[in-house]
């Protein structure tokens, strides 16, 4: 079975013996894994997702999409934090205020979709 542990591990600059000691196992069998003598079991695959921070699928070459759920999950959770903090202070405002901050966001928007029908 293929996989991405060695691309991984390069990426990272540790050596085989650095991940063997945090997997838990030997550093013979994360020769072997890289060289696909053997199969990592599914507990294995997991703890290389958790600590290389990628999907299963992405170690086993069944995606290219190298985030796993974990990860995008908070990144999102940020960006609702961010989100919420705008909308708070958005709501503080006077409707005065909530109008001259639409509009300007706005000119903002447009500008931007000016720039870049005038770049294409």
């Amino acid at each position: 079975m293929k996989t991405r542990i060695k691309e991984l591990r390069l990426e990272k600059n540790l050596t085989q013996q650095s991940l063997a000691k945090y997997l838990g196992i030997n550093q013979a069998a994360v020769s072997k894994l890289e060289n696909e003598t053997i199969t990592p079991d599914a507990m294995l695959l997991i703890r290389l997702s958790r600590f290389f921070h990628v999907s299963t699928d992405y170690l086993l070459y069944l995606s290219e999409q190298r985030l796993s759920a974990d990860s995008l999950l908070a990144d999102n959770l940020h960006l609702l934090k961010k989100y919420q903090h705008l909308i708070s202070l958005y709501q503080r405002m006077s409707p005065k205020q909530q109008l001259a901050c639409y509009t300007f966001v706005r000119s903002i928007l447009d500008g931007d979709a000016a720039s870049e029908s005038q770049v294409s």
